[in-house]
């Protein structure tokens, strides 16, 4: 990813990863001047930011950048303080972009605003609010944020010549990582004296969000990421939880859910639906694998080709997984044919030790023959989107509480297999639909038409405005229901299995 860092006149561009320093891109040592940008006069005939600029934000398709009064700030309409001056009248210190919202930092205080790409937006009720109050932050960073940079699964915060590093998820403040604060200029590699005494401000540049759903990024509409229709190995998907995560309602299940490629009158699995799931009201937690075979778009498909569970671990309270704990769902993929065998699942609970187990497809039968499955049943993956839901049944979970961040990987024994994100399953799949299950958590966006060098964040956040101007037509669709496994099944008095 590409990031700006301000200091007085100066900026420098740097070519990072999520987390680290990175490395000054060729032309930025020294710094280049802030004039390289640009930009118009400011109404009083002097070159906007020439001599430094105060926040910089990034939307998707646009940047923001603040000088003092000027954006104008008036134009945001921000709520006004107690003493009857509109919040940031003289100038803000920092803006952080966070998917459907963002937050605009003045002296001690903040604001967050729900707005789209290129809007101004709502200041959400209940704001201003302290820093130290919202964000439990260290000071100085209490008392003044002078930089923001998301960064994926994490987000940075500048104070003189110190940051932070946090993790959190789409509306929260996060959890401190340990051993911050930490010094700037060692840390950063950036040139010699530039931001020694601190830095004005930070850009991320992630270029155009991904067009969302009409409806929007929420939990059983999430992108499809891939590769041009390439199958996929060395795929990992990590969930990490950065505020309590608690289902009042269905429990809830996280489905990796995975397509091969359209083949006409195909008998094969070509939907496998990898899943770490909790049933409603119990502290289990679970892994799965339930597949489909034939074709969706030939309406041949048929549910429960292949299905299998296990035990994965015990959480701390019913249908809760503590802040700072991680799921990690790595797809077993077979070297010769390039098919889906299985998966390995890992839980890591907040503070302890991971624990996995591994299901493979070959160790249950076929549905259709009762045969042993073998791995001619089965197909590779070439597109996969991460659902969180409700536990199964076609059911609606509802979280009191829940935020983190997804990161998704992919790769071959050559390097890194970029991944590109699509509104909907893309044409090359044989699959054109969602999972039935469903719960009331929203995504961030992702960068559309480059490879994907971020995580995304999630939330239980309220429904937010989808951004018209980034929505996606949005096709006919079939849905893709998982059942109720065995274990959950209702029993009759005489002890049987009762049918759903």
């Amino acid at each position: 990813m590409k990031v700006y860092f301000f200091s007085g006149s100066h900026y420098i561009r740097v070519t990072r990863g999520e987390t680290g320093g990175g490395s000054v891109d060729a032309g930025y040592n020294p710094p280049a001047p802030i004039s390289n940008w640009q930009w118009p006069s400011s109404p009083d005939g002097t070159a906007f930011g020439a001599n430094g600029i105060d926040a910089a934000l990034y939307s998707g398709s646009k940047c923001y950048f603040f000088k003092g009064p000027w954006y104008p700030i008036s134009d945001w309409g921000w709520p006004k303080l107690p003493n009857g001056q509109i919040f940031g009248a003289n100038g803000i210190d920092a803006a952080l972009w966070s998917g459907p919202v963002c937050y605009f930092f003045s002296g001690t205080e903040y604001i967050r605003v729900t707005r789209g790409d290129d809007d101004f937006g709502k200041a959400d009720p209940g704001y201003p609010k302290s820093i130290e109050g919202g964000w439990g932050f260290p000071r100085p960073f209490a008392n003044s944020v002078r930089g923001a940079l998301p960064s994926g699964l994490k987000c940075y915060f500048f104070s003189g010549p110190e940051y932070i590093r946090v993790s959190r998820g789409l509306e929260l403040a996060g959890l401190l990582d340990p051993g911050y604060p930490s010094k700037s200029d060692a840390a950063w590699n950036w040139p010699t004296g530039f931001g020694v005494n601190g830095i004005d401000t930070a850009l991320y540049s992630g270029g155009p969000l991904e067009a969302q759903p009409s409806g929007g990024l929420n939990s059983n509409t999430n992108y499809f990421l891939g590769a041009g229709g390439d199958a996929l190995s060395g795929v990992t998907v990590t969930i990490n939880i950065d505020e309590d995560f608690i289902s009042t309602t269905n429990g809830f299940s996280f489905q990796l859910n995975t397509f091969s490629k359209y083949i006409p009158g195909t008998t094969k699995a070509v939907a496998q639906q990898l899943i770490i799931y909790s049933d409603a009201g119990t502290t289990d937690l679970i892994s799965r694998i339930f597949t489909y075979s034939g074709s969706f778009e030939d309406g041949t498909a048929k549910a429960g080709f292949i299905s299998i569970g296990k035990s994965l671990a015990t959480l701390p309270a019913k249908n809760t997984i503590k802040a700072g704990s991680s799921l990690k769902f790595t797809p077993i993929i077979d070297s010769s044919s390039g098919n889906l065998l299985g998966c390995t699942y890992t839980y890591t609970p907040a503070g302890g030790s991971a624990v996995s187990n591994q299901l493979l497809n070959t160790d249950s039968t076929v549905s259709t023959t009762g045969s042993k499955a073998t791995t001619a049943d089965l197909s590779p993956i070439i597109t996969f989107t991460m659902d969180i839901v409700a536990q199964y049944n076609s059911e609606a979970a509802t979280f009191s509480i829940g935020q983190g961040s997804i990161s998704y990987t992919a790769g071959t024994a050559a390097g890194p297999q970029p991944l590109t994100a699509t509104t909907f399953a893309p044409s090359y799949s044989n699959f054109n639909g969602t999972t039935q299950e469903s719960a009331n958590i929203i995504y961030a966006g992702l960068p559309g038409n480059r490879p994907i060098d971020v995580s995304q964040l999630f939330g239980t956040t309220p429904p937010v405005p989808v951004d018209t101007d980034i929505v996606a037509k949005t096709p006919s669709v079939r849905g893709m229901g998982l059942p109720r496994p065995p274990h959950s099944e209702p029993e009759q008095n005489d002890g049987r299995r009762q049918p759903q």
